[in-house]
């Protein structure tokens, strides 16, 4: 009997003693069983709503690797707090075989009729964080009202309580910077240059870490510096919900309608003047409808996937950070635009047409040998196998025509012969032919039937490799084939290393790329 215990509490105002209450009853309950102790599966300070948990997934992964029969945990919320996730959770490790069992609320799926009892639970679970979270919001919306702090700490600020909650108060080391961002801005420098410039007089961000432009950009929801009203002094609160994508199980800020926004006047907390902050705002206005018009025209991102085949696969060989395209034609660090070159020196770009016809030549080459094809040819040979229709459907037409043959033969020869009889006899005859020669072709079925000029196909399609329609597929293949493209600049040009990751012996492909690409050099 292998035996597993998943333990989390959510909050980081709970205890650790949590966790050891809940493998004292677990343990309790495997000793009057007679059952070895569990393994430990645990989660500590994360919500029973997010299916993302490091120790929930180990577990899972667990029972479908077949590695647990039974499954321990002390009350059936402790698995989720999700009523849809609680119920697909549990049907999925019923299909690994592992019994559940909640030793506090008495669940245990050996038991018939424990889906109703699964699926009531998961929906209190559920009901108590939709009540939580009211609750909740309700108190926040009292302490914004009354102008204390119910979110975040903006930079430029600090927080005190003062017996009645936290009150915001102007942290001027700080502040001389927000004055900076939005007197650079009004300037006209670009959100990019103004993070680039903080950067390279060594001001720490709010986390303590670099300036990336996003958290000065103006975007709608008043996350970035240049978009925060208080600044002005204005406290805006409610202005965006968190959302779970039901189908990802992430968060996704939204917006609230502008009705249930909470607006309090703080002029104490007020650190640009209005002048400022209208000119500000005017220029970022401006700046969006620019973009939305290029958006429109088909000039600028569409909300679509990356349409390139490097697209996501390229890194930067200085910082580590993605390879992105900058311009139409050409790619560069994704980190030395947004961050500046105090945190990455990587200003190098390569143009688009340039890199992809350098690597796809490599990849192209590799694919083309012997070896790349056998692979290709024994997957396919595996898929089409498994492809082999079912011959149960077949079998059992074969036995109902079997079986009207025989009662029609017994009338036969019990002297009952007409027109109807023979009729019914030849109509049975060949749909048990038909069964029979259907069977026939199912056991004889050879997958290496179903692909005639394999090799040239395969040779066509590595060959129209870039001008290949689904993209998206192409570029996860040359994922498992290459990994990630390392771009690291000397003296003046990127060189491209690339480890093969899908196919045998440790592949190693270098190109040089200065004012173009040399050819790509191989080693197996």
């Amino acid at each position: 009997m292998r035996t597993a215990t998943y333990l989390r509490f959510s909050s980081e105002n709970q205890r650790d003693a949590s966790i050891r209450d809940q493998l004292r009853n677990v343990e309790a309950y495997c000793t009057r069983m007679g059952w070895p102790a569990p393994t430990v599966y645990q989660d500590q300070a994360i919500s029973g709503a997010r299916n993302d948990r490091p120790g929930y997934l180990t577990m899972l992964a667990a029972a479908d690797s077949r590695a647990i029969d039974v499954l321990l945990v002390d009350d059936l919320t402790r698995l989720s707090r999700d009523s849809i996730e609680s119920a697909q959770a549990i049907r999925r490790l019923k299909f690994a075989g592992v019994r559940v069992i909640g030793v506090s609320d008495g669940v245990d799926t050996s038991r018939s009729g424990h889906k109703l009892e699964v699926g009531l639970r998961g929906l209190m679970g559920e009901l108590y964080l939709d009540e939580l979270a009211a609750k909740t919001h309700r108190g926040l919306m009292g302490q914004a009202l009354d102008g204390y702090s119910a979110g975040g700490l903006p930079y430029g600020y600090t927080s005190q309580h003062d017996g009645h909650g936290y009150k915001r108060a102007i942290n001027e080391a700080q502040a001389q910077w927000v004055r900076y961002v939005f007197a650079r801005y009004a300037a006209g420098a670009t959100v990019r240059q103004i993070a680039d410039e903080l950067n390279r007089q060594g001001v720490p961000s709010a986390r303590g870490g670099t300036w990336a432009h996003s958290a000065l950009y103006a975007d709608s929801k008043g996350v970035g510096m240049l978009g925060n009203p208080i600044y002005v002094g204005r406290q805006v609160w409610n202005r965006t919900a968190w959302v779970k994508d039901p189908v990802t199980g992430r968060r996704r800020r939204t917006m609230r309608p502008r009705s249930e926004w909470i607006i309090v006047e703080t002029p104490e907390l007020a650190i640009i003047d209005a002048d400022t902050w209208h000119e500000c705002e005017t220029r970022a206005r401006s700046q969006k409808s620019n973009t939305a018009a290029k958006q429109r025209q088909g000039k600028g991102p569409g909300g679509r996937g990356p349409k390139y085949l490097f697209s996501g696969l390229l890194k930067c060989g200085v910082c580590g950070g993605a390879f992105v395209i900058q311009t139409p034609t050409q790619y560069g660090c994704a980190t030395h635009k947004d961050r500046g070159p105090s945190v990455c020196t990587n200003g190098l770009k390569v143009k688009r047409s340039t890199i992809e016809a350098a690597l796809l030549a490599g990849v192209k080459r590799d694919l083309m040998s012997e070896d790349a094809y056998r692979a290709f040819e024994t997957e396919a040979r595996a898929l089409l196998k498994a492809d082999r229709p079912d011959p149960a459907l077949a079998r059992r037409r074969l036995s109902t025509a079997q079986k009207e043959l025989d009662n029609l033969m017994t009338a036969i020869k019990a002297g009952i012969i007409t027109t109807t009889t023979r009729a019914a006899l030849e109509e049975a005859e060949q749909q048990a032919a038909q069964a029979r020669d259907e069977l026939r072709a199912i056991e004889h079925y050879e997958p290496s039937q179903i692909l005639p000029r394999a090799r040239e196909i395969y040779r066509d399609l590595v060959a129209s490799l870039e001008s290949i329609d689904d993209v998206a597929s192409a570029r996860e293949a040359l994922r498992q084939i290459i990994g990630d493209v390392r771009l690291i600049p000397e003296n003046g040009a990127l060189t491209a290393e690339m480890q093969s990751a899908g196919l045998a012996g440790a592949l190693q492909i270098t190109v040089v790329a200065g004012a173009g690409f040399e050819p790509a050099t191989f080693g197996l």
